[in-house]
């Protein structure tokens, strides 16, 4: 089995991070979003991906402190990553997984704000 320094994976990863930001900036067109701030200047928010579904995995419990958290911060949004609808994502607009796996789990008053989610085209 090779062994590698630390010096060549170090190299190896710094690489591969820029490389992977200079294909990004060559691949995808992102969308920008403008969020009005805060008085003090601030933006406060939540991130979270891959959640779970229809409360299970430790979802119902991850949304409860999030909304616990999202009251303290007094959140200005939300932003999901994706990876949140399996198996085959979404059906349509009035597909039961989003009330199981988002309406339902989601519910507390701190989180009823914008959510920015990531799509596949």
């Amino acid at each position: 089995m090779a062994s590698f320094s630390a010096k060549s994976m170090t190299m190896f990863f710094l690489f591969t991070i820029i490389f992977g930001f200079g294909f990004l900036h060559a691949s995808a067109q992102l969308q920008r979003f403008t969020h009005t701030p805060k008085t003090d200047g601030s933006l406060n928010f939540l991130v979270i991906g891959d959640w779970g579904r229809r409360g299970k995995y430790n979802q119902s419990e991850v949304a409860f402190q999030m909304g616990v958290v999202g009251e303290k911060l007094d959140i200005d949004f939300v932003v999901s990553t994706g990876d949140n609808f399996y198996d085959d994502g979404l059906t349509g607009e009035h597909d039961p997984n989003f009330e199981e796996s988002f309406s339902k789990i989601y519910a507390a008053k701190s989180l009823q704000k914008q959510w920015y989610s990531g799509r596949i085209e």
